[in-house]
């Protein structure tokens, strides 16, 4: 279906990342989206419609996290859509605001990403009395497979397909602390030597502790309006999101699904490794009418290294065992032929659940703009950006100018 309107993103906001105990969740939202707002050269009481991510950490009021935000900055009235699609939330809040616009249903959204995450994944509160049978995490929790194990595991089939070393992962954590160290919003700033990577403890074998992200306290907001919007508000250089996809898992994918405990061999699937993930991009690029071979630079969710190498794969840059080669080339660094996760990925930030995707969309606006400084990709007219989430959920967009 022919859009509507083109959706241009007018502005864009960014709180830093790290563990901020003195400030809540909201306080982090408000910011960000009036940062936002202000960027796009707008009022807070002429944002049409709004979407959030509904938080379930940090004392949130979860599937009322964006009602709380808009109570902090003076109720207008405006629909407020609250979502939670696990790590995959923050692009599929861009897909939920996009066609809002697309439709011709709005002519101004605000996408606001908070969170203020745990310190791991166990949780700190008993299981509720009234659960008929204890949640699938706390199996899994309680037989000691937390999200790295399912990314270990993974590794290692790559690592006997194709011959990957644990060279190649921390060769991963050390290209993308290198730009993170040029990013003043990431938590970890310092460029790290592969020789401290590989010294650090191995916590799910091959994957050790600087080659799997934290988790973080973050927040990022986005204004998205149509063309006749951003013409009016004198937008300039129009950054448009030329796609935005969001899909699901296929059946016989022999992927380890978080927080499953199975999934189809190697031998009987008939579906690809992170189906959801292969199909998002491929919808962005059809709908973009673009290619892989199009993009200038690529935000991706580097969870731990070995996502980036997989997800090269995945998102069509390269054949099946062939994404340590494109590292080994330094063709994924800054200054490379595509420079991957110039932001410094999850890897630098830290994942913020419901911020991340938002997080991403961001960085590729201020690339766009060419306003990123050091990490500035030289040239940058295209981007693809991807975030996917436990069970099977993946959203995808891609930017132009």
């Amino acid at each position: 279906m022919m859009p509507m309107s083109d959706v241009i993103v007018a502005g864009v906001g960014l709180h830093p990342w790290g563990k901020f105990p003195e400030k809540s969740w909201v306080e982090m939202g408000a910011e960000v989206a009036l940062s936002a707002v202000a960027d796009a050269g707008m009022e807070w009481t002429q944002v049409e419609a709004m979407v959030s991510g509904a938080m379930q950490w940090g004392g949130s009021t979860g599937m009322r996290s964006g009602n709380t935000i808009s109570a902090a900055l003076g109720e207008t009235g405006v629909p407020i859509a609250n979502i939670n699609n696990a790590c995959a939330s923050g692009g599929s809040l861009m897909r939920a605001a996009y066609a809002m616009i697309t439709s011709g249903m709005h002519d101004s959204v605000l996408v606001i990403g908070t969170d203020k995450s745990p310190k791991g994944y166990f949780p700190s509160v008993p299981v509720l009395a009234d659960e008929p049978r204890p949640p699938i995490d706390m199996v899994r929790w309680q037989v000691g497979v937390p999200n790295p194990a399912y990314w270990a595991l993974e590794m290692r089939k790559r690592m006997e397909a194709y011959g990957s070393t644990e060279e190649h992962l921390a060769q991963v954590k050390v290209k993308n602390s290198r730009h993170g160290s040029l990013n003043p919003y990431a938590r970890y700033r310092k460029a790290f030597p592969l020789e401290q990577v590989l010294a650090s403890p191995m916590v799910c074998d091959p994957l050790r502790l600087l080659e799997i992200c934290a988790t973080s306290d973050g927040a990022a907001a986005v204004v998205l309006v149509s063309e006749r919007k951003a013409r009016r508000l004198g937008v300039s250089p129009m950054v448009k999101v030329a796609a935005c996809s969001l899909a699901s898992g296929e059946f016989g994918d022999p992927t380890i699904r978080i927080p499953l405990l199975a999934a189809a061999s190697d031998t009987a699937a008939t579906a690809p490794l992170l189906s959801e993930s292969r199909l998002a991009a491929q919808m962005a690029y059809e709908q973009a009418g673009l290619g892989p071979e199009d993009m200038d630079f690529v935000e991706l969710p580097d969870n731990s290294s070995w996502h980036e190498l997989q997800y090269l794969e995945t998102m069509g840059f390269c054949d099946p065992g062939e994404a340590e080669k494109l590292l080994d080339a330094g063709e994924t660094a800054l200054g490379g032929r595509l420079p991957v996760c110039p932001s410094g990925g999850f890897s630098s930030f830290g994942e913020a659940t419901m911020a991340q995707g938002v997080l991403q969309i961001v960085e590729v606006t201020w690339q766009l703009r060419g306003t990123a400084g050091a990490r500035q990709v030289e040239g940058a007219r295209k981007a693809i950006t991807e975030v996917y989430g436990a069970q099977a959920n993946n959203s995808a967009c891609i930017l132009t100018t």
